[in-house]
């Protein structure tokens, strides 16, 4: 099992991959530095994702040993919460999906929630009683009433029995703005984080989120952006562009793009900077 790094490495970390971002031209110019930006914003974002990752996995192994429920388990999740903020909660389930122990105290509520209320919540659960497996989720509704992503980790003791699983839960925009938005203002660009089903989970300007690129009737007239959708939903990375609206002035304007992929055990987001380049 992988150890967390300290706070004081994630923080010199984070700090130099955002000089790197930023660096001192100020907004992106040409295409090789909208692909530097973008990498450099996919490298910090991805680095959140694992080390949140790892500091689950350490906790799954604690919570082996204490079990679902009791001070110590609730002591092993409130230090997961605490340590990052952006968490809307922290859980142990049992394999069949009833919350076990939750923090922090505003949701104790949901303690005995059944969280298997869906066939595809019947299904995701089946399957990580079945493979053993952490799974990162898509979007979806959280019985907490959010709109969430939830890193889930089996709970497996030695003898490779499944007690259950623990789970964090955030909305997307409670990890990512914090990093994206600052540095894609600094480097003049838009940042989409977008599901492979074209679902926008994180708009850095706010004004996507929550739109699917390939089906709202918003981009109807813009049958260029849907194709771009499509190729981005299906490559990892790449570059393209298409016309649409300036959002400042009303007016078309072509964009450019880059994109590239980010995400944890299977699951895949495209992290797509957009930007007007002059072309």
């Amino acid at each position: 099992m992988r150890k967390t790094c300290s706070p004081w490495i994630a923080a010199i970390f984070a700090a130099i991959l955002i000089v790197m971002v930023a660096g001192c031209a100020g907004p992106v110019k040409n295409e090789k530095q909208l692909q530097s930006a973008t990498e450099n914003l996919q490298s910090i974002v991805q680095y959140k994702l694992s080390n949140l990752d790892n500091a689950i996995s350490d906790a799954a192994g604690k919570i082996a040993k204490s079990g679902l429920q009791g001070e110590e388990t609730r002591g092993i999740l409130n230090g997961l919460c605490k340590k990052y903020p952006y968490l809307l909660d922290c859980s142990t389930a049992d394999p069949q999906g009833k919350m076990i122990t939750v923090v922090p105290v505003e949701y104790r509520r949901y303690e005995g929630t059944d969280t298997a209320t869906t066939e595809a919540s019947k299904k995701f659960l089946a399957g990580l009683s079945e493979n053993k497996q952490p799974v990162l989720s898509d979007i979806f509704k959280a019985v907490e009433g959010a709109d969430a992503i939830v890193l889930v980790r089996p709970v497996v003791t030695e003898k490779g029995e499944l007690l259950g699983v623990v789970s964090a839960l955030f909305k997307p925009e409670s990890l990512m703005d914090e990093t994206i938005a600052p540095q894609a203002k600094v480097v003049a660009l838009k940042v989409n984080v977008m599901q492979l089903n074209g679902m926008v989970i994180y708009c850095s300007t706010g004004t996507e989120t929550g739109k699917n690129v390939l089906t709202d009737p918003s981009y109807k007239d813009f049958p260029e952006l849907i194709a771009q959708g499509e190729k981005i939903a299906a490559q990892k990375t790449g570059t393209g562009g298409y016309i649409y609206t300036d959002e400042a002035t009303g007016k078309l304007v072509k964009k450019t793009i880059y994109w590239t992929s980010i995400g944890l055990h299977g699951t895949e987001w495209r992290l797509v900077s957009i930007a007007e380049l002059g072309n």
